[in-house]
């Protein structure tokens, strides 16, 4: 106790107390004039780090030294008979009762007169594109980009519920009002903000704003050259940290790893970016040019590299770069990308790859790992989902997916596809209700509602009507479904017309034909077509390599499998020379392995096992509701793979979305032979077939007295 006495005696407690009321009120007016004087987030740790270090010094400052009326003198010089501490200390005292009074009057001018963040509110932000203010309006990308690398660097941070750029980003130019926007993401506060850049120049300004409310609690203008984009991101996103009170340090919040400090190779970067989110042939062209652009700037941006990969992994599904051309840059990046650090887009270009080369087990590790390190990334969201091999698990992430990313198109649409397939319609509709009010023209709506009424409800007249009243954009998918349907429904002339259209303005999307190409062919082979109707269709302007492509597949849908044999050079190929020289990512060879499997050679669908595993397994855990190719499927990897024809036909959805009309060939197509062997096949198909396709079009129905078994 007598030390305590002492510290007492010579005012060390008292020091100290005035030290710290002073520390914290000098870091209050530092973090007030910090963003006005365009100070660095450095300044205000420096700060820290000096009152602190400086706190024992003044303490033993205070030991040592005592005031008296002739000066400071050290304390063991003074009799402590004549010391004055006492008086000291009621001064000391004054002091500290007006640093008190100072720090209560802050704290009440902020609880009640500047807004702020409450403190029982979750905290969900929306992230708004920038506004552009340049000049000539011509810098919108680089607005966006700004508002998405704030919105990744306050994703990764824990603490925070951030809405993805998929549904932040669908409010671009939206007059609707902030607490509106808010109040439809479901977040608590929306960051909004303009973005002006003339040459080299910039002016940032952003707000913090409080659905609830509508009180902007933040708000601030940076004026900045491009050089220091990289130091105004990372203060104006502590500065939302902290109106946010998140208590984070400055270095807590950091830049994504792979990304370059190259000013002009990261404007590049954002502008491919924004190209590669369009998703059309076009745009990914353009995106893959500009993203190399910014490559050639900085060879070490990992992260354009890893974009660049993803560029040409979509070309697969939206064309702009042959397959050949695509696979080749990826397996350069892959490869480049090797030495790169850690980041989730890189995670998720090893999972792809790994996936290319048939290790599912280890693509479905990484594709996990690159969600739970951004789980917030649209992209990453819906590939990663997709690879779950548990449909229940499915469900639940894309459910969970809603609360981040409730504008997501392709999440709402792929979750009306899993609640059909596991017999839960009516939340299907209500969302479908959902996206014919938010997205009415958007093609994910549009697949969605065909999904819905082509094959779960197998109603032609609105399937049509669906097709006929869609304005949105004619992709791929738009062109398959049309010219195919148009053909199931009888409605030739206008297939035709529309396939011979398409193919003259856009010569390089004969494959989104490939099934229409194929029904033509039988009802020609058949004898079905008028001559007027033969000559359009051979006319079609597509190579004579896509013809032959065509021609061996509808053969081997006839269960004949030389054609293919020979075109692909397959006469007495062992089951690794097979693997090599056919395309795994089409139909064909699945066909020519069930064929040989029928004959008794199962060595090319052993060969395929490890391929249509995944999906084999899916079939089975919904009981193959999938698609009429579980019963492929399970052929080829099963050696007893005898299914029961009606629990097949009684399933819903019943059609397939990915093969449309291939249910018209289940009496000889070696898809379905897994089916066929069962005695009550025949009956049950030729009835079905007779009650869909041959009430749509007399032309497809089944004689029944010429219907054979596959030889």
């Amino acid at each position: 106790m007598k030390i305590f006495s002492e510290f007492k005696r010579r005012n060390v407690f008292k020091v100290a107390s005035v030290y710290l009321v002073t520390c914290w009120i000098i870091l209050q007016v530092v973090a007030v004039l910090s963003p006005a004087l365009h100070l660095p987030t450095l300044f205000s740790t420096i700060i820290t780090v000096i009152l602190v270090i400086a706190f024992p010094f003044v303490c033993i400052f205070a030991w040592a030294f005592e005031l008296t009326p002739e000066g400071l003198k050290r304390t063991y010089e003074v009799d402590i008979n004549e010391s004055i501490g006492k008086h000291t200390g009621s001064k000391i005292n004054y002091l500290l009762a007006i640093s008190l009074t100072f720090a209560l009057g802050f704290i009440s001018y902020q609880n009640w007169f500047i807004d702020s963040a409450d403190d029982s509110a979750e905290r969900s932000i929306a992230v708004l594109p920038f506004e552009d203010m340049s000049p000539d309006s011509s810098q919108s990308y680089f607005g966006d980009g700004i508002a998405e690398e704030i919105l990744n660097s306050l994703a990764r941070l824990n603490k925070l519920v951030v809405i993805a750029r998929t549904s932040s980003f669908n409010f671009k130019d939206s007059n609707s009002d902030i607490r509106e926007i808010g109040k439809k993401l479901n977040v608590n506060y929306v960051l909004e903000g303009s973005v002006r850049k003339d040459k080299n120049q910039l002016r940032i300004t952003a707000q913090l704003i409080e659905v609830s409310s509508g009180a902007h609690i933040w708000s601030q203008t940076y004026d900045r050259t491009l050089d220091s984009i990289f130091a105004v991101q990372d203060e104006l996103t502590y500065a939302i940290t902290q109106a946010l009170k998140l208590n984070l340090l400055p270095e807590q919040v950091e830049q994504e790893a792979g990304m370059t400090k190259n000013p002009k190779a990261y404007e590049l970067f954002i502008k491919g970016r924004e190209f590669s989110y369009q998703r059309t042939s076009e745009s990914l062209q353009q995106a893959a040019d500009i993203l190399q652009q910014a490559i050639e700037q900085d060879p070490q941006f990992h992260l354009a590299k890893a974009q660049l990969f993803m560029v040409h992994e979509l070309a697969s599904y939206y064309g702009g770069f042959t397959s050949e051309e695509s696979q080749a840059e990826k397996d350069r990046l892959f490869w480049e990308l090797t030495t790169a650090p850690d980041f989730p887009l890189k995670t998720l270009v090893t999972a792809v790859q790994a996936e290319k080369n048939y290790k599912l087990e280890r693509s479905m590790t990484l594709y996990q790992m690159a969600y739970e390190q951004s789980p917030n990334d649209p992209l990453i969201q819906n590939v990663s989902t997709l690879s779950l091999d548990e449909y229940q698990d499915m469900i639940k992430r894309r459910e969970q997916i809603l609360r981040t990313n409730p504008q997501s198109q392709i999440n709402v649409a792929n979750l009306v596809y899993l609640y059909l397939v596991a017999e839960q319609p009516q939340r299907a509709e209500q969302l479908l209700s959902t996206m014919n009010t938010q997205f009415k023209e958007s093609s994910a709506n549009f697949i969605a509602s065909f999904y819905y009424y082509y094959a779960y409800k197998q109603d032609i007249k609105k399937t049509l009507e669906l097709i006929n009243t869609y304005r949105g954009e004619p992709n791929a998918e738009y062109r398959r479904v049309k010219s195919s349907v148009n053909i199931l429904s009888g409605n030739i002339n206008v297939a035709l017309a529309y396939m011979s259209d398409e193919l003259d303005q856009l010569p390089d999307t004969s494959e989104d034909f490939f099934n229409a190409y194929l029904l033509l062919l039988d009802l020609e082979t058949k004898g079905k077509l008028t001559e007027k109707q033969q000559v359009r269709y051979r006319q079609l302007p597509v190579t004579e390599e896509f013809q032959n492509r065509v021609q061996a597949s509808y053969k081997l849908e006839q269960g004949d499998e030389t054609l293919y044999e020979k075109q692909q050079q397959l006469a007495g190929a062992t089951s690794a020379e097979f693997s090599q020289q056919v395309d795994l990512y089409k139909s064909e060879p699945y066909s020519y392995a069930a064929i040989k499997k029928f004959k008794g050679d199962d060595r090319y669908a052993r060969e395929l096992g490890s391929a249509i595993e995944p999906a084999a397994s899916a079939c089975q855990q919904t009981q193959n509701k999938l698609s009429w190719t579980c019963a492929g499927y399970m052929y080829l990897v099963k050696d007893d793979s005898k299914i029961n024809p009606k629990s097949m036909f009684n399933r819903q959805p019943l059609l397939d979305y990915d093969s449309i009309g291939s249910e018209t060939f289940l009496l000889t197509s070696p898809r379905f032979y897994g089916l066929s062997q069962h005695p009550d096949f025949k009956p049950i198909a030729t009835s079905f077939i007779n009650s869909t396709f041959g009430k749509w079009n007399p032309d497809f129905a089944i004689d029944e007295t010429i219907v054979s078994n596959p030889q």
